[in-house]
């Protein structure tokens, strides 16, 4: 009964019952930790009391207040839900938490001492709060907190039990605990269509279908029904401390519910009894870990493993754009150092808390503070006068603004706001991981944007991309890129819910494992060819776009994830312009120091590196060169409407968490360009005629099989890799504008992939790739239309002869080596010929055939 009364009795302000109940450890008020650090301070009234960072650990077992049981799958037959069930006395939760009168969605939006991390206190004799969050005066004060205690004045029918949701399992109906029941009759109240919450104990997370009565794992999808309804409450299943309740039942039946005088009577009733069960309780009077109703505290689990966050603080926000009144879930995240040492991860601390930061939202019409004017004015300016729909619905500068506002106040890290786990991807950098959440992302995003920086004084490569590029307001693709992105968040993230997980991570150095390997046979790989419709002829989609299940993305890439478009603009390479459709990875590269504004790639991802749950999120992109560009930005509706939402359940530091099938992966192959000198011409680069192309077969095979063999990277996200990618699509990586011999190039792919573990290629063909135009169609042969192909996609006067092409194709090299050992055809392009003959019309025979 303790936490319920200070629960209900903590307004505004009032920080002194929130402070009482940690030091009783009542309830979901959690306990205070003796390891709290310095600064770490109370919330505003309503929130949760619990240290800061990892130390938010020490929760009562048993008391989350989301916790629940696992829900069935069968739908229950309802008429009508029982009085109340749509709201009692029509209480709503405010932007801090407490029950509140009346249907306003208006917020205050000032924040108090002690309202977050590193905030003052709020000593136990001042009044802090203000008169717009007491409800109308004492009237309103005293109605609320009858309210929380159930003496509010009720409707005849309501005296004859008390509202529960069930849950219906095999068994039949099963009561929800009661934090729970209370959460889904508050989101209920609110007109609100679902709910997400958790179970602290076993994981689980659910999100609840209000409309439909359904709640789904969305660990295991399996489905179960809810219902809403009224029972006679059972006394054995009252809280300990059952003094104070019976009080406050007498004190409901005799005295009216509305008199201001008769409620201060109750509270100091409730105080004395406060007082003295707590001095019975604790030996000497005072209170002992553990002591009240919620049970022993649970210790502390180790910093390795997952990071658990306590309960995000709610979104302060400037009028007009308000934030939802949904309680955040903070999400978990996953970081590893380097090899074995994962789990907790360096901190920063931004310079502004990114709650009061919401406050200097505006509607995104002017530039944000951490954007160029220059280049903002024409991305806001196209953007709003175009038609952009996404799910059915627009989304306009003044929808992603007010996104903004509520990821700043969402705390998605469960950090207190002003911390972030953060490590740094660039050399030395290997085994390292970050898994972070969609919203997580997304609110790195919102402080780039809104020029947030760091206490220390460094920079991020995000930030540091942003003024880099800002300073040429001819580039602009980044602001398209970064703005779809959150604009397809905003659409697709409920307000709380963390989204699918992201989980980037760089492998160990490379060895000679794949030597070990070079006995297994050599399977068919899926080849695809583009035809004038732009489609495949074997029925995938174009592996640039994405949209292929389980499909890795190979990134044809340089020393760093972007080469040298800076992460700024679309260019006629596929690297550069890769980043912009895939925003993901450009907002990923927060997780770089960006120290040296002379040196961009300190700013810009490492390769090899890869990105799991990747997706698209702009259009229009192909293999094929596109004016000369890979990938065009429509003029109208870029946005990817044909996104995937599909995850798959994997396994991240242990715990079971969900992932979009599909994977970024930047690997660079030797550059045969770079190594030449004089001893080749340009001409001779592009046809396929330069021996230097053919003798660097080892150093691609261990870049390749570092990048996508699953066990060079760290073991604890070795299970999610092998769960997320199970097939490699790439064109001419190797023989792109580092001009390397195509033929030699689908050779090398093609052994690596077969070394790797249960990983399949599928090998794409274009007339006119992105670099180096023309020059794939020499995988073709002349008895595969290499001519044709040539005189279709070469650029005129480029200098890509028809007259190379070989007779021997693709078809021709699959079908002599398939189903034979990789370790014959390792020897034989070890062995292979010098020019002018190509190189599958010099294995043709090499053995035996």
């Amino acid at each position: 009964w303790g936490a319920s009364l200070l629960d209900a009795l903590c307004e505004p302000g009032c920080c002194f019952s929130a402070a009482v109940a940690a030091m009783f450890g009542w309830g979901q008020y959690g306990s205070l930790s003796n390891k709290s650090p310095p600064g770490s301070s109370m919330r505003a009234a309503g929130a949760h009391l619990k240290p800061s960072g990892a130390e938010s650990r020490n929760l009562k077992a048993g008391n989350s207040p989301t916790g629940q049981r696992p829900l069935g799958t069968q739908r229950p037959t309802l008429d009508a839900f029982p009085p109340g069930c749509t709201g009692p006395s029509g209480l709503q939760r405010n932007s801090r938490g407490p029950l509140v009168r009346g249907g306003s969605s208006s917020l205050n939006l000032n924040r108090r001492a002690g309202s977050g991390p590193g905030q003052q206190q709020v000593p136990e004799n001042s009044d802090s709060g203000d008169e717009s969050d007491q409800g109308g005066g004492i009237l309103g004060t005293a109605s609320s907190i009858l309210g929380r205690l159930g003496m509010e004045e009720r409707a005849p029918d309501e005296e004859q039990g008390i509202l529960v949701w069930e849950v219906e399992v095999a068994g039949g109906w099963v009561r929800l605990d009661a934090e729970t029941s209370q959460l889904l009759t508050q989101a209920q109240a609110e007109g609100r269509r679902s709910v997400q919450n958790c179970d602290a104990r076993s994981s689980q997370k659910y999100m609840v279908d209000l409309e439909r009565l359904e709640q789904t794992n969305q660990n295991t999808r399996e489905k179960r029904s809810v219902r809403c309804t009224r029972v006679a409450e059972d006394p054995k299943t009252r809280r300990s401390g059952g003094r104070g309740r019976d009080i406050f039942e007498a004190l409901r039946r005799l005295i009216p519910a509305r008199s201001a005088l008769l409620l201060a009577a109750g509270v100091a009733l409730i105080v004395a009894s406060i007082v003295v069960a707590s001095t019975a309780a604790s030996p000497g009077g005072k209170p002992q870990p553990g002591s009240g109703s919620g049970g022993s505290v649970a210790p502390a689990p180790s910093d390795e493993g997952w990071s658990p966050a306590p309960p995000a603080a709610t979104t302060p926000a400037p009028a007009p754009i308000q934030p939802p009144l949904v309680p955040m879930q903070p999400g978990q995240w996953y970081m590893c150092t380097t090899l074995g040492q994962c789990g907790s991860a360096p901190r920063r601390t931004w310079s502004t808390d990114p709650m009061d930061l919401a406050g200097a939202v505006a509607g995104f019409n002017a530039a944000p503070p951490g954007v160029a004017a220059e280049a903002w004015g024409p991305v806001a300016a196209h953007w709003s006068a175009s038609t952009l729909v996404f799910q059915g619905t627009d989304v306009q500068l003044g929808d992603i603004a007010a996104f903004v506002v509520e990821l700043l106040g969402s705390d998605p890290f469960g950090t207190g706001g002003k911390d972030i786990p953060f490590v740094d991807l660039r050399p030395p950098s290997e085994n390292k991981v970050v898994a972070v959440t969609q919203r997580q992302l997304a609110f790195l995003v919102a402080n780039a944007l809104m020029g947030n920086g760091f206490t220390d004084g460094g920079s991020d490569g995000l930030t540091a991309g942003l003024q880099r590029c800002g300073a040429n307001p001819a580039k602009t693709t980044y602001l398209y890129s970064l703005l779809s992105f959150l604009a397809v968040l905003s659409r697709e993230l409920a307000p709380g819910d963390q989204g699918s997980l992201l989980v980037a991570a760089t492998p160990k150095g490379q060895d000679n494992s794949w030597m070990n390997n070079l006995g297994t046979m050599l399977p068919e790989p899926t080849v695809c060819q583009r035809q004038a419709d732009g489609s495949f002829d074997c029925g995938l989609s174009d592996f640039m776009a994405g949209g292929t299940q389980n499909q890795a993305l190979t990134d044809i890439a340089g020393g760093v994830v972007g080469g040298g478009a800076q992460l700024c603009d679309l260019a006629a390479s596929q690297d550069e312009s890769l980043v912009q459709f895939y925003s993901e990875v450009l907002a990923f590269s927060f997780f770089t120091n960006g120290a040296n504004k002379d040196d961009s790639a300190t700013g810009m991802l490492p390769v090899p590196w890869v990105l799991l749950g990747a997706r698209r999120y702009m259009n229009d992109l192909s293999g094929n060169s596109m004016g000369g560009s890979c990938g065009a930005i429509p003029a109208e509706n870029w946005l990817n409407e044909a996104i995937s939402s599909r995850t798959v359940p994997v396994s991240v530091g242990g715990t079971q968490q969900k992932v979009a099938p599909s994977a970024f992966v930047g690997v660079a192959s030797v550059c045969s360009a770079c190594n030449v000198g004089d001893s080749c011409s340009h001409e001779e680069l592009i046809n396929n005629k330069c021996d230097l192309q053919r003798r660097h077969l080892e150093q691609d095979l261990s870049n390749w099989y570092q990048a996508f063999e699953p066990s060079m990277y760290e073991p604890s996200v070795q299970q999610a890799f092998r769960s997320v990618v199970s097939r490699i699509g790439t064109g001419p990586w190797g023989a792109g504008v580092w001009y390397g011999d195509s033929q030699q190039s689908f050779l090398t792919v093609w052994l690596a992939t077969s070394l790797l573990s249960g990983i399949s290629l599928d090998y794409y063909i274009y007339p006119s790739f992105c670099e180096n135009q023309g020059n794939q169609c020499f995988v073709l042969g002349t008895s595969g239309g290499c001519g044709a192909c040539v005189e279709q996609g070469a650029l005129p006067g480029a200098g890509v002869d028809p007259g190379s092409c070989g007779p021997r194709g693709i078809t021709d090299i699959i079908g002599q080596f398939k189903g034979r050992s990789a370790q014959e055809l390792y020897d034989a392009m070890l062995q292979v010929g010098q020019p002018p003959d190509q190189i599958f019309d010099l294995l043709h025979g090499s053995l035996g055939i």
